[in-house]
């Protein structure tokens, strides 16, 4: 169920949606909103988030929006898996190589990726470690992903770094995790 935070999570809530818009991932309130996540369901590549839902969940809920490439954005609806089948389902038609810039950004859209880019994101809007990930969240091993995170050992870093949106480590003008050179995938249907 929805709970009460520490801090104040109405207008940080405003702040995270306010955010999210502003890089083209539509986000909007609407009272009784829930899906696969308590609170928070995606409509066609919208964010249709409850007032009252956690922080946490809205991060890595936009997570698997900013990692999908633009293009197949509106596949993710309600159940992400049957959209990221079909994203797939594209790809193959396509006949890509696996190192086709579409084809290495699909392969991309897990859950450890948009945790990875849920964490990313909180650390960039200056919110405390423990609303960005929750300790009781991810089967109650959130305080571990959040270890895991903090020390630059857990395997959505990764691959965000091999999507392009980080560097494990600096490197010339390539941002280092936690830092994203991009925060949406912006790869065209066509590359």
């Amino acid at each position: 169920m929805l709970s009460n935070y520490s801090i104040d999570a109405s207008s940080t809530r405003d702040q995270v949606l306010q955010f999210l818009n502003g890089l083209g991932i539509l986000a909007r309130y609407e009272v009784g909103a829930t899906g696969f996540s308590d609170g928070c369901r995606i409509d066609q590549g919208t964010l249709v988030i409850d007032p009252e839902c956690r922080i946490s969940t809205v991060l890595h809920e936009a997570g698997h929006l900013a990692i999908t490439p633009r293009c197949f954005r509106s596949l993710m609806d309600g159940n992400l898996y049957a959209g990221q089948r079909e994203i797939l389902r594209c790809i193959d038609e396509k006949g890509l190589h696996p190192d086709a810039p579409l084809y290495r950004a699909v392969i991309q859209c897990s859950d450890p990726k948009a945790t990875a880019w849920a964490w990313a994101a909180g650390v960039n809007l200056g919110l405390p470690d423990r609303e960005i990930i929750r300790d009781d969240e991810y089967d109650g091993e959130g305080a571990d992903i959040r270890l895991a995170l903090q020390m630059n050992a857990y395997i959505g870093i990764h691959g965000l770094a091999y999507a392009g949106f980080c560097a494990i480590r600096k490197r010339g003008d390539q941002a280092a995790w936690p830092q994203l050179n991009f925060w949406t995938q912006e790869v065209a249907a066509d590359a």
